[in-house]
């Protein structure tokens, strides 16, 4: 018989915990999946197992956000069967958990599903990018955090938006010395006035702290330029960058500037996770202002499946703090419907999250107006430049496909193989999207996406050999499904 439990969560950074400590607190057990060891997710990941943290103040306001958040889920971890080191492979039949560590696999049934899956770097592919030393904003914060190891010696950080300055400023503080920090879009810095709803908002006193830090260390930070061209014998030896128009952020002739650097960091923001929330058989939409497509929700981000719920970045950008608050709504809401408080009591508890994320989201509005990546940033890939890294697939053969009569994602992966490496298009989807509404004319919505298929990550046969609980019947067995999901 297939295993069953009352409320599965996937994904322990803010919104995941949030919801699970909620969903526990109001007396609902439940089922918490990761794929790392330790609690908090990307943005609140702790150090390594070597290290000993003697003082917490000092590894900054991340990780002492975290550390609230584990203590809010140690007081109630009685109630939470944690599946850390775990990857989840797949969902069927809307609540059907296909899960994997790496000495087994099995099949958990949810009555209710909480998927918090986060979100990536969006990938910006340019010459040279693919060239060891290039990395995204993502990727150095996961080694500074982690494991506190400087990636260079010299580095160009590019990218956009008020969480370019901590990646810059966290590599400074780790010895990296700082060629340039570029910003695609226009100032996030004073002297240029910033929105009233954005005083409170402690995401953006973070980065004006960042950004002081970085000016009194006289690291030049320039608006309206980004990175042109990554070079190299087998390594980043150096860039060069420049200046962008301010409407669409393409390339501006003249003015090209180089720098000798071993590490190229990029950050142009995040694109969700929304592989599994499709697999669930969850209606998409697309909504360049929450990161590209995003499950379709209801106010208490209930998904068009009924007892799956979608929150955090993994069901749009929306920042940290408003994916916790997202969490802890959808935790009492399946905790309500699965019995264990009643209306009025979780109408209550939502109460103090709902009222944090109307003034969340009309800032994180206002920052994404400024900084919505522009599609002039995909003409500075040139014909030979590899878009797709896992099939090796260049900007030359998605065009080829095109002029072949190719007129949306799903076509360009068959004519090309664009999408079909390990990654299923996580790294050249968004890319590809964009380009192709350029050529094409059209919308997103004509446009597509690469459907996910089970497993959306790789998984060893004799994992999969190992799984527990699955059916007797092939309609219930994961090994049998795979090829399926929502179109």
């Amino acid at each position: 018989m297939n295993r069953s439990t009352s409320l599965v969560v996937i994904g322990a950074g803010p919104a995941g915990l949030a919801a699970a400590v909620e969903a526990a607190r109001a007396g609902l057990s439940c089922t918490l999946i990761d794929e790392a060891y330790h609690l908090g997710g990307q943005i609140y990941r702790t150090p390594s197992d070597g290290f000993r943290v003697t003082d917490g103040g000092a590894l900054g306001k991340d990780f002492a956000s975290g550390e609230r958040l584990r203590a809010e889920f140690a007081a109630v971890a009685e109630r939470v069967e944690v599946l850390s080191g775990t990857s989840v492979l797949g969902v069927w039949d809307g609540r059907e958990v296909f899960w994997a560590s790496e000495k087994a696999s099995g099949l958990i049934r949810a009555e209710r599903l909480v998927i918090a899956a986060g979100a990536y770097d969006r990938p910006v592919p340019f010459p040279g990018w693919t060239l060891p030393g290039v990395m995204t904003a993502g990727g150095v914060q996961a080694i500074l955090k982690t494991s506190f190891v400087r990636p260079g010696r010299r580095a160009l950080v590019a990218g956009t938006g008020p969480l370019l300055a901590g990646v810059a400023n966290r590599l400074r503080l780790a010895g990296v010395e700082l060629a340039a920090v570029l910003e695609a879009g226009p100032p996030w810095w004073p002297p240029e006035p910033l929105p009233p709803e954005w005083d409170d908002w402690e995401f953006m006193a973070d980065a004006l702290e960042h950004w002081r830090a970085l000016r009194a260390a006289g690291v030049p930070v320039v608006p309206h330029h980004t990175v042109f061209t990554a070079h190299g014998r087998g390594h980043v030896e150096g860039a060069a960058y420049g200046p962008v128009r301010s409407d669409d952020w393409s390339q501006l002739h003249g003015g090209v500037l180089t720098a000798e650097v071993d590490l190229v960091v990029t950050g142009f923001g995040f694109v969700p996770n929304t592989e599994l929330a499709t697999l669930a058989g969850c209606r998409h939409r697309h909504a360049p202002e929450l990161g590209g497509w995003v499950p379709e929700r209801g106010p208490l981000f209930e998904t068009t499946v009924p007892g799956v719920f979608a929150v955090g970045d993994g069901a749009g950008i929306v920042g940290a703090a408003a994916a916790e608050e997202e969490g802890r709504v959808a935790g009492v809401t399946a905790a309500e419907a699965g019995g264990a408080i009643t209306t009025g009591e979780a109408s209550r508890r939502r109460e103090a999250p709902l009222a944090r994320l109307r003034f969340l989201s009309t800032a994180w509005r206002e920052l994404d107006a400024r900084y919505r990546v522009r599609p002039g940033l995909a003409n500075l890939a040139i014909p030979e430049t590899v878009v797709c890294r896992c099939e090796e697939v260049t900007r030359a053969e998605v065009q080829a496909a095109v002029e072949q009569g190719a007129r949306d994602l799903q076509a360009v992966k068959l004519l090309t193989r664009l999408g079909m490496g390990p990654c299923q298009g996580r790294n050249c989807a968004p890319f590809a999207g964009s380009y192709l509404c350029q050529v094409t004319g059209q919308p997103p919505a004509e446009v597509g996406r690469i459907n996910p298929r089970p497993p959306v990550r790789p998984v060893t046969l004799g994992v999969l050999a190992r799984a527990e609980g699955i059916g007797d019947t092939p309609a219930t067995d994961p090994l049998d499904a795979v090829g399926g999901g929502a179109s």
